[in-house]
């Protein structure tokens, strides 16, 4: 598979395909900006920015994880998709517990590693529980989707 690298200087970012490294181009270094918010005036390059832009002023968090017993919300797909690795990453621990030993820092989407990560988890409505201390180890089994 052919990578398709961003030429503009200091951005190292590398795509799959054609479309996406334009996508990234149009978005992130073009000088023209096509699609303008109605509530800020905020300008910004493609459709789906935008949309995802007005997340901000509905305080709409669209993206909910499907992720039994997470529900964790995001404004954008981005987030979103970079949360459900973390899922990911611990299915395969739990089938091999190795791989735990062999992960890597660059393994874990940069999000979490992020400040950021406590404006979204501020963004949730948790119920508090109270539960018994563990007192020695437990198995379980998790559901398979």
């Amino acid at each position: 598979m052919e990578a398709h690298a961003c030429h503009v200087s200091g951005c190292f970012k590398v795509y799959k395909s054609k479309a996406n490294l334009k996508r990234h181009i149009e978005a992130i270094h073009a000088e023209t900006k096509k699609y303008q918010c109605n509530q800020c005036s905020k300008v910004l390059s493609s459709k789906q920015n935008l949309k995802e832009h007005k997340f901000i002023h509905s305080k709409e968090l669209p993206y909910v994880c499907k992720e039994i017993g997470c529900g964790l919300r995001f404004r954008h797909g981005s987030q979103y998709s970079a949360h459900k690795r973390i899922h990911s990453i611990i299915k395969s621990i739990l089938e091999d517990p190795n791989k735990g030993k062999e992960l890597k820092i660059f393994d874990i989407p940069m999000s979490l590693l992020d400040e950021k990560i406590s404006d979204l988890l501020s963004n949730q409505i948790y119920d508090e529980i109270n539960l018994p201390l563990i007192e020695m180890r437990q198995s379980y089994i998790l559901p398979t989707i």
